[in-house]
């Protein structure tokens, strides 16, 4: 299951650029968009989606060392551990650093994901992953490394959408933080002298395909995954991990007081 393992071999030796950048935040057909660029018909893979992170208690060190640092060239280079190999991105880490990734490729394009509905319908489904941010969250599964790594990239990020555009703490992961990363991206791109695609899956393979240079397929739908069920059951997935692994810790502890003789 995504998100619990991660099979997909990288070939770090690989030094072609990335050739496109998915800048929208999750929640906004990210999985989909992954699901095009990795196609047959846009042939950007692999992409780098939050899936290829938040298995691995490595890679995730190295994420939230990079997110943490100050320093652009330092930031730079720990950035590129994670995303070189890779031919495309979406979802996060990507979209939170897309200014430094324009930086690190200046040759990929840049696409905009949206949500269809805007701001208030994103509101409402980014509330699907506010778990990886709860103190119960953090406490049951405390014993597995790529979930405290999970919970401090949520607290990490509250803090830098915070700074990053003026929200309020109860602001973040609404309508208006939705506004403000768009309008972000929008400007960064405009900046460096970089189009944007803005894109939601009722465009279609037709803009995306323009818009990178690839040929239009016929006959073939535009992928559509909705990975909100998958969401839900990853949540239940990680909580009973967790829990069983503290009453495994706490069994073989019981189990070692019998044995010396204390109970």
């Amino acid at each position: 299951m995504r998100f619990l393992s991660d099979d997909l071999a990288i070939d770090r030796d690989n030094k072609a650029p990335l050739q496109v950048l998915g800048a929208g935040l999750p929640r906004c057909a990210t999985s989909s968009l992954q699901a095009a660029f990795e196609s047959q018909y846009m042939n950007c893979t692999p992409c780098m989606h939050m899936a290829h992170i938040a298995p691995h208690a490595d890679r995730g060190d190295i994420l939230l060392e990079a997110l943490q640092e100050p320093n652009k060239e330092r930031r730079l280079k720990l950035l590129h551990r994670i995303f070189d190999g890779f031919q495309a991105t979406s979802d996060f880490p990507g979209c939170t650093v897309v200014d430094d990734l324009m930086d690190m490729y200046p040759e990929a394009k840049v696409v905009l994901n949206l949500r269809p509905g805007g701001g208030n319908s994103w509101e409402k489904s980014i509330k699907l992953l506010s778990w990886a941010k709860k103190p119960s969250y953090y406490a049951l599964t405390f014993l597995w490394k790529t979930d405290r790594n999970l919970h401090a990239m949520w607290i990490w990020y509250v803090k830098y959408c915070m700074d990053k555009f003026g929200l309020a703490e109860e602001e973040v992961f609404t309508a208006k933080h939705y506004d403000a990363h768009n309008a972000w991206v929008r400007a960064e791109a405009a900046k460096r002298g970089r189009e944007v695609l803005e894109h939601e899956p009722k465009d279609g393979w037709g803009p995306l395909c323009a818009f990178l240079g690839k040929e239009e397929p016929e006959n073939e739908p535009y992928p559509h995954r909705n990975d909100a069920a998958e969401v839900r059951m990853i949540s239940r997935v990680l909580y009973a991990r967790g829990i069983v692994s503290w009453l495994a810790v706490l069994g073989a502890a019981y189990g070692t007081v019998r044995w010396l003789g204390f109970v």
